[in-house]
């Protein structure tokens, strides 16, 4: 029965919200891959309620101080923890996205949970913003492919090694929103230009397009990668002949909303715009605005060359320009990732893994079967290219070649290689689904349908068999995920006695409870974010890497000899020094690879000393000025004037000691 008392139609209501069983299976499946991701992604938990890496501390302190402090604090917030003396202008230094967003949920997540903490948020806001991502690829998957596509999509989301290892308990950092906003930007847009969407939504969703790739900008330095697919996808479906006026209103609407609150992001600011890369983006809404004008005057096919032109000359300026001594007013990082061939004569830069190109092995270690499927899918995308597939085209390949040339992007692979490869397989499924010839059919058709592969028995055993090859993925990422944080582990990857060793918590606890708040504290930057936010206690230097110069101070202070170190650490005020020596329980001649006993040559290159006065790699041997350095009379604790043993961590790895300096009359 209709009731119509109220002005409404209760029936009508009620079937819009009924669904089909298809529709009730995906969501179900989707449930289940939410927990599953969620549950390999707290696996950490099992070895200690850490945070991990270096970064993450610093984002665990900024939303401590938002929460504390309120929002509007962020834009005067001079940190007088770091970069001791000068300390550092947080505003103009840091993204607000992850800070602000993790303190929002706080606020709300308070309500209900009287004794939350913002250690608890920070946890496992990373796992949080994975679920979110899985469920938008599904989206996604299912915008581009169908509903199959989605779920395949969110299966490999979620069991992706390379997204886990940044997405699991403790990983607080920029790329928890970076992937989450790549995919509901692309989810957007492509609603966007949609042409079963009326232009009052597609103008919703370019704005959301927009909204989306503001928060991008607003919490990752890799931002400018969604800007420039953007950019490169429009110039595609020109050269292809597919554009029309809706790629205009929602190109401009994407770029106008993203770059107005770049204007607003304190760290990037109006001055941003006046780059190369942003006029570029401003400067193609005009290109395609004056074409709106022209393109009924000229020929489609000359507009097609143009645009491909563009795409090859920029390509081509990249490569060339910097070979012949040009430097492109891009930064020197970015043009790093766009052209891995780039020189770079930061030794800074360089001591950083994550920054060297990723080996190719290492791709397939984490994508396996997925990035196969990629490929397999790229060649249909191809064979029946639309809009649709040339946006996932464009994500794949771009996806590929940037994680292929520096290891921290290997994760920037991680949505279009799910999405492409849910794509394969969906295609690969597609020859055992056609329709059977029915019981009343001709037996010629019947037994051509047979030749043709329709049996259900094959799908399933199709099916069981991708499902299988998905099992060496599955058990890498739940290796990804099976180990302790640095902080829980002292970033010492060996259990002594059935246990991963304490010794940075036990100094970092020493540190809070006996260093002055008014003391400082000299260590090699690693350490930086650490001792600040766990600690609570003043630094030399942090990950933020601000002042190149200040790290090489530190790295002079470290090698050179105790007598010279002192007179630097003088001049600083520091109270205190830290150094990190791993080595065999007990043996101190038998050295493990994970402190500064393996970081010493890029302390010697940082600091501008000469790298031949320490080692003679060709006898195999140290020289004498790696034997006289500070670093080494305190990792072995040799007896060393104006330097007083003050902490010594269980196992020995963690030396503190308290800086006495000569009287002066």
């Amino acid at each position: 029965m209709t009731d119509n008392s109220q002005g409404f139609d209760t029936d009508a209501i009620l079937s819009k919200l009924r669904i089909s069983r298809l529709q009730a299976i995906e969501i179900a499946v989707i449930a289940i891959l939410a927990v599953v991701a969620t549950l390999i992604r707290i696996l950490p938990l099992q070895y200690g309620a850490y945070l991990t890496a270096f970064d993450p501390l610093f984002q665990y302190r900024a939303t401590e101080y938002v929460v504390e402090n309120g929002y509007a604090a962020w834009w005067t917030w001079h940190d007088d923890l770091s970069w001791y003396p000068m300390g550092r202008n947080i505003a103009a230094s840091a993204y607000p996205g992850i800070p602000f967003t993790a303190a929002f949920l706080y606020g709300i997540a308070k309500i209900f949970i009287s004794n939350l903490t913002v250690l608890d948020v920070a946890l496992y806001f990373p796992v949080f913003m994975a679920v979110l991502t899985i469920i938008t690829i599904y989206f996604l998957g299912k915008e581009v492919a169908g509903g199959s596509a989605g779920v395949f999509a969110a299966l490999f989301m979620a069991i992706s090694p390379a997204y886990i290892r940044r997405s699991t308990l403790g990983f607080f950092d920029t790329e928890n929103i970076g992937i989450f906003a790549i995919v509901l930007t692309s989810l957007f847009f492509l609603r966007a230009n949609d042409d079963r969407h009326n232009i009052e939504k597609k103008v919703i969703y370019a704005i959301l397009s927009g909204l989306s790739l503001g928060l991008i900008y607003a919490s990752w330095g890799a931002a400018k990668y969604m800007t420039g697919l953007l950019m490169l996808y429009m110039l595609l479906i020109v050269a292809s002949e597919k554009y029309s006026t809706k790629y205009l209103i929602s190109y401009s609407f994407t770029i106008g909303l993203g770059f107005l609150i770049v204007s607003l992001t304190p760290r990037l600011g109006p001055n941003s715009l006046m780059g190369m890369d942003s006029l570029a983006a401003f400067g193609l809404v005009a290109v395609l605005l004056g074409y709106e004008f022209v393109k009924d005057k000229i020929d489609v096919s000359v507009v097609s060359v143009g645009a491909t032109g563009l795409v090859v000359l920029a390509v081509l300026l990249v490569y060339i320009l910097p070979a012949v001594g040009v430097t492109l007013p891009l930064g020197n990082k970015f043009l790093q990732v766009l052209n891995p061939f780039t020189s770079t004569s930061s030794f800074l830069y360089e001591s950083i893994a994550e920054n060297h190109v990723t080996a190719w092995t290492s791709l397939f270690n984490d994508y396996g079967l997925v990035l196969a499927l990629g490929v397999f899918g790229s060649y249909y995308a191809v064979k029946e290219l639309d809009e649709k597939n040339l946006y996932m085209l464009v994500f794949f390949t771009t996806g590929l070649y940037f994680a292929g040339v520096m290891s921290r992007l290997t994760q920037i692979l991680a949505a279009p290689a799910c999405l492409m490869g849910a794509y394969g397989i969906v295609k690969a499924v597609q020859p055992f689904l056609k329709p059977q010839a029915s019981q009343s059919s001709s037996r010629r058709a019947r037994r051509k349908s047979v030749i043709s592969g329709v049996s259900k028995r094959l799908v399933l055993f199709f099916m069981a068999f991708m499902l299988l090859a998905l099992i060496p993925n599955l058990t890498s990422a739940i290796r990804a995920a099976d180990s302790p944080t640095q902080l829980a582990s002292s970033s010492i990857s060996v259990k002594i006695n059935g246990e991963y060793p304490k010794d940075w918590p036990q100094a970092l606890d020493w540190m809070k409870e006996n260093v002055g708040d008014d003391e400082v504290i000299c260590s090699w930057w690693d350490y930086g974010y650490w001792i600040e936010a766990m600690a609570g206690k003043t630094t030399m230097a942090d990950g933020a890497t601000q002042t190149t110069r200040q790290i090489s101070t530190i790295g002079k202070i470290m090698m050179s000899q105790p007598e010279e170190s002192l007179a630097m650490l003088e001049r600083y005020g520091a109270d205190y020094i830290v150094v990190f020596f791993t080595h065999a329980p007990g043996n101190v001649q038998n050295a493990w690879p994970f402190g500064d006993n393996v970081k010493w040559q890029w302390m010697v290159q940082i600091g501008e000393l000469d790298l031949n006065d320490y080692v003679n790699y060709t006898a195999g041997v140290y020289n004498q000025g790696y034997m006289d350095s500070t670093l080494v009379s305190l990792m072995y604790q040799f007896p060393t004037e104006g330097f007083k043993p003050a902490f010594q961590s269980e196992n020995g790895y963690v030396l503190i000691y308290k800086l006495e300096y000569p009287e002066t009359d």
